[in-house]
């Protein structure tokens, strides 16, 4: 009886060395144990390289042009958006969850050396900012052809 009994006391508390609760600690979603909602709360960005320029492409769903605020200083491009709470409801009630409420948001990237910071360009439409980053044009180096002297 007392077997079961220190069993049972086991399985109810997980310790800190419990394999089975170490795994589902790592393995869970970070919300699972810490309210970090806010902080996990920047939209997903895609990277692709062209000969000519760097594309990035944010998805940003409900934001309007203007709530958009992009940077270039030294090699840090850094994109900010703010906006403006709404106190909307939904027309069938309130909403329990919300998983793609983008009020605001920061994020930074380290730019390339070969790239023309003057001449970003961004673009936002249909829920995506599109950001151009130009490649600077590399010169063909000088061809040194050795010459002998006689």
């Amino acid at each position: 009886m007392e077997t079961k009994a220190l069993e049972k006391m086991r399985t109810q508390r997980p310790t800190l060395f419990d394999p089975v609760w170490m795994e589902k600690f790592f393995n869970a979603p970070i919300d699972e144990f810490f309210n970090m909602g806010k902080v996990m709360n920047v939209p997903p960005v895609n990277v692709s390289e062209t000969e000519k320029d760097f594309r990035l492409l944010i998805a940003a769903p409900g934001m309007e042009k203007k709530d958009f605020t992009l940077e270039a200083i030294d090699d840090m491009l850094t994109i900010c958006a703010k906006k403006e709470k709404e106190e909307k409801e939904e027309k069938n009630g309130r909403f329990n969850r919300r998983e793609y409420n983008y009020e605001s948001w920061t994020r930074s990237f380290t730019l390339p050396e070969n790239c023309n910071a003057g001449k970003i360009n961004a673009e936002y439409k249909n829920g995506e900012l599109k950001i151009l980053i130009p490649k600077l044009e590399i010169k063909e180096p000088v061809k040194v052809k050795h010459i002998d002297v006689n």
